[in-house]
């Protein structure tokens, strides 16, 4: 597994692609472990620190052979869903690391940086017991960024603040361009929580020919699809949605809910996302997103 993952990493020395390929089979037969419990000897702990010190050691070199794999996978035919999240990874403590910044409410000794990663598993064909949650292919990583936060001088600041989540968020657009076009007769769809309700990146989506399910955090403005004008507000209009069906589902047990069946109603209308007005820019020039908003309850 390990030789057909990562013989393919961006790296000019085939000693460290060794590495990479030594150090991954590691960690897949004992996830979790530090790089010393990894090791079968202080060489190797040595070795492993060194490839990880070494400027080509970025996520982009190493993965370019499992992402290649991962994308190829993705082209034959079918129903591929892109999981997609922020994730913190966290240093906290009294002194500061170079080379990190602040995360969670950038309290005092708060420090890390933050990778947004795409994973992509395939949907199955064959219908199913709609009762039960569906098993997935687990194909890999599509796509992984990271950054650190800059610090602002006054984080209180509220212009400040704006700027930086206006910065961050590109994060996302920027996934799609780097995932690109979805094949035709394809299906790619992405799925994430709150945070992905951004106007650019749904645009993104559909320019490239992805669906998406996200989650909607912005009770956002409707337009007409004909004429334009204004058409009331996203959760409104999603709340007054006669239900379409009814179902129940199994849900695991979770820490402080015990394992429970739920009984759910569904809903779906087809409403058009008026495109945000943005500070310095007035309305966007782009065009209203039409999509279709579905409630369960």
């Amino acid at each position: 597994w390990a030789e057909e993952q990562f013989t393919g990493a961006k790296l000019t020395d085939i000693r460290r692609v060794a590495r990479v390929k030594t150090i991954a089979e590691a960690m897949a037969i004992h996830p979790g472990r530090t790089i010393p419990q990894l090791c079968d000897s202080p060489y190797a702990v040595k070795a492993t620190y060194n490839l990880f010190k070494h400027q080509e050691a970025t996520p982009d070199n190493i993965q370019s052979g499992h992402r290649a794999l991962v994308l190829e996978a993705m082209r034959q035919p079918g129903v591929y869903l892109l999981l997609e999240d922020t994730t913190e990874l966290s240093w906290s403590g009294k002194h500061a690391i170079a080379g990190l910044g602040p995360i969670g409410n950038s309290a005092a000794g708060l420090q890390g940086f933050f990778v947004h990663t795409v994973l992509s598993v395939g949907w199955p064909d064959a219908p199913q017991d709609t009762n039960k949650r569906r098993p997935v292919e687990v194909l890999g990583i599509g796509d992984q960024q990271y950054y650190v936060r800059t610090p602002c001088r006054r984080p209180r600041e509220s212009s400040q603040e704006r700027l930086r989540r206006a910065r961050e968020s590109q994060i996302w657009p920027q996934a799609s361009q780097r995932l690109g076009h979805a094949p035709q007769d394809v299906q790619w769809i992405r799925v994430a929580d709150r945070e992905a309700d951004i106007y650019e990146y749904l645009v993104s989506c559909q320019a490239l020919g992805h669906g998406f399910v996200i989650r909607a955090a912005k009770d956002r403005a409707l337009s007409h699809p004909e004429t334009g004008k204004r058409a009331g507000r996203l959760f409104t209009v999603a709340r007054s949605a006669v239900p379409l069906g009814e179902f129940t589902l199994e849900l695991r047990q979770r820490p402080q809910h015990p394992a429970r069946t739920v009984h759910l109603c569904v809903s779906a209308t087809a409403v058009t996302l008026s495109a945000p007005w943005r500070p310095g820019y007035g309305r966007s020039r782009n065009a209203p997103i039409q999509c279709t908003a579905v409630r369960v309850w």
